[in-house]
């Protein structure tokens, strides 16, 4: 889910998604310890056949980047997806960080 701010004001809508990922830091944090799923949340679990890996694509930001911790300034690059954009305000919040937004893409065979 993506969220399009439009100034200094609450975002009531975003509650849902916090608690969600709440409850998955949680199970992450379980996991990493070892404390795997045991035979009763997993009887409770809803059961999924057929099942085969998948990819969905998630809606991200591309542009270059300057100022990242890992990668090199300038480099063309997609971003992790995107949770919450302000234009407004000059910012977006992908699922790994928070980027300051520049200049906007500007189709040259527009101009």
């Amino acid at each position: 889910m993506s969220y399009l701010i439009n100034g200094h004001v609450p975002v009531p809508e975003l509650q849902p998604d916090i608690e969600r990922l709440r409850r998955l830091v949680d199970d992450l944090e379980r996991i990493r310890r070892g404390d795997h799923p045991g035979a009763a949340q997993l009887a409770e679990a809803p059961i999924l056949n057929s099942w085969e890996l998948a990819r969905r694509p998630d809606l991200c930001l591309t542009g270059a980047v300057t100022g990242h911790p890992i990668l090199q300034d300038d480099k063309e690059i997609h971003t992790s997806a995107l949770w919450v954009i302000s234009p407004v305000l000059g910012y977006a919040r992908t699922f790994s960080r928070l980027y300051r937004l520049g200049s906007p893409y500007a189709d040259p065979s527009l101009h």
